[in-house]
């Protein structure tokens, strides 16, 4: 071997990879002859069967190796092991030597400078460690790992979480045919892979970057519910665009594994196949440079990556989430409240349903999905509708993003927040954004303030019209406080103080807040005019 490859080879950077199905574990509806709809059991999210979470370990290293940044990452095979090399110099020469010493590569990535390395027998052992130098390998197999346990209540507060079951698209404000959204849309579904189905349409393209196992109706259900939730037409799970072109790029085994060097290639997959849109319900929770490498390359290509933001009630989404420019989706229940599962984080995008969510399954069934798994791609089929809504007009996915981020409802704290990003998914509000005439005043939040600064509420026009000198009162023990919001613009958010001193502090407070509307001007959604309830202070 040559010294300038061993200048090359650093001391191993120890992965354990796998693939986090973001999911929830089903409750297995059997439906292929049943009529009727699949039913949810209501309260706590049910426990996943299984995710896999994706480790990382690094090996202790001295400095100068580490400035070499070569990356080694284990593979969701046992005796194999990834490898990336930190450029095509040393790329090239690796292969080089590789082939000099008869070792097996059985994948490789050019663009990402990145192969798989198996050994069969201890002799292929030692010409590999032969070919990376005087050092050992470790090699560690992703190992599988139940989900974490969801936190106590369904929602935020105390009452029990509420299931979609088939009333997704009616609960998004779908009420007519939508068979032509997402007409032409291409959409790439990274997963365990779609399996056909009675109701989805076909696959447009299948691609293995793991190989199915013998019986199809034995795969792995989580791909084929993701699509579903994209492009379903049954009456039993209606996806939000039905006429998607599905891209199935299988990156999840049928054990739920996978590894950063099958994410990355499914990535660069969707991009040749000419994915408009691409689906990730996984996750890891570090950044893994090869993963990031092939998001910005999607990116930078003009894609739109969504992905679950992760179920583990951390602070932060999980990665591929993380990741600038990908939409982050949480989780809602049907009471429009995050799920406590759902991660927060500064880089969440929008919060979608999320529990108990009819979908499909292999073998022609459907099962009751739920966790940021399932609000991931129903944010992905949104912006797939958006783009082609069926009257032959196409806008590009960038621009169809931006348009369902802008008009999401406004929960939590006023603006992007935390808790629910840029809001939670509205699909009335999208496909009637050019419509005139509508006027939707909301209350989105009574805010009791500390040190008796009051107590704030918050007003959203989540209509097409300026609201104009629309009545605010907020009721509390003190009496009632009349204000008159003058103008309020179209998808705007304004913020009212009214004054307030507690005689008990650190107690909640009932507080009951309204807005009507000025003039003639007749409120689409009445129901969410009012805000009522006790108020902890913060």
């Amino acid at each position: 071997m040559t010294p300038r490859l061993r200048r090359f080879l650093p001391a191993i950077l120890v992965l354990l990879l796998g693939l986090t199905a973001f999911w929830f574990a089903r409750s297995t509806v059997a439906l292929p002859r049943v009529a009727g709809p699949a039913k949810a059991k209501p309260g706590l999210p049910p426990l996943p069967k299984e995710e896999v979470r994706l480790p990382v370990e690094r090996a202790t290293v001295s400095p100068a190796q580490e400035e070499l940044e070569i990356e080694i990452y284990s593979s969701y095979r046992e005796g194999e092991l990834v490898m990336r090399l930190p450029s095509l110099e040393s790329y090239t020469e690796f292969l080089e030597a590789a082939r000099q010493h008869e070792v097996e590569i059985t994948e490789r990535a050019d663009r990402l400078r990145a192969l798989r390395v198996a050994w069969k027998t201890d002799e292929d052992k030692a010409k590999w460690t032969e070919v990376i130098g005087d050092r050992s390998l470790s090699v560690n197999k992703g190992i599988a790992t139940t989900a974490p346990i969801p936190k106590a209540g369904g929602g935020i507060g105390k009452r029990e979480a509420l299931s979609f079951g088939d009333q997704l698209l009616p609960w998004l404000g779908v009420s007519g045919d939508n068979s032509r959204w997402g007409y032409g849309v291409k959409v790439a579904v990274l997963d365990s892979g779609i399996i056909p189905h009675p109701g989805l349409p076909s696959i447009s393209r299948s691609v293995e970057i793991l190989p199915f196992g013998p019986d199809p109706s034995a795969t792995f259900f989580h791909g084929t519910a993701v699509a579903s939730l994209i492009a379903g037409h049954s009456r039993m799970a209606r996806g939000i665009a039905p006429a998607v072109e599905l891209i199935s790029i299988r990156v999840i085994d049928d054990a739920g594994k996978s590894d950063a060097l099958s994410i990355s290639s499914g990535l660069l997959a969707a991009l040749d196949h000419g994915a408009e849109i691409i689906n990730l319900s996984l996750g890891c929770p570090e950044d893994l440079p090869i993963i990031r490498d092939a998001i910005r390359m999607v990116i930078d290509a003009g894609i739109v990556v969504v992905a679950s933001s992760g179920n583990e009630g951390l602070r932060e989404p999980r990665y591929p989430a993380a990741y600038d420019g990908v939409i982050a989706v949480g989780a809602i229940e049907a009471g429009a409240e995050r799920m406590a599962f759902s991660n927060l984080g500064s880089s969440l995008g929008i919060t979608a349903p999320g529990y108990g969510v009819n979908a499909a399954e292999p073998g022609g069934g459907y099962i009751s999905f739920g966790g940021t798994s399932a609000s991931a791609p129903i944010v992905c089929g949104a912006i797939a509708a958006t783009m082609a809504d069926g009257s032959g007009h196409r806008i590009p996915a960038p621009e169809a993003a931006r348009i369902v981020l802008a008009n999401a409802d406004d929960e939590g704290a006023a603006g992007a927040d935390t808790e629910y990003g840029s809001g939670v998914l509205n699909l009335d509000r999208v496909m009637n954004r050019g419509q005139r005439g509508r006027y939707d005043a909301a209350i989105i939040s009574q805010t009791l303030l500390p040190d008796d600064g009051g107590i704030l509420v918050s007003i959203q026009n989540r209509g097409t019209e300026i609201l104009v000198n629309s009545l605010l009162e907020v009721s509390t023990p003190a009496g009632t406080t009349k204000i008159n919001a003058t103008t309020i613009a179209p998808g705007a958010v304004q913020s009212f103080t009214v004054p307030y001193r507690q005689n008990l502090p650190g107690f909640p407070v009932q507080i009951r807040s309204k807005v009507s509307l000025g003039g003639n001007a007749v409120d689409l959604t009445p129901e969410n005019n009012v805000r009522d309830g006790n108020v902890a202070g913060i």
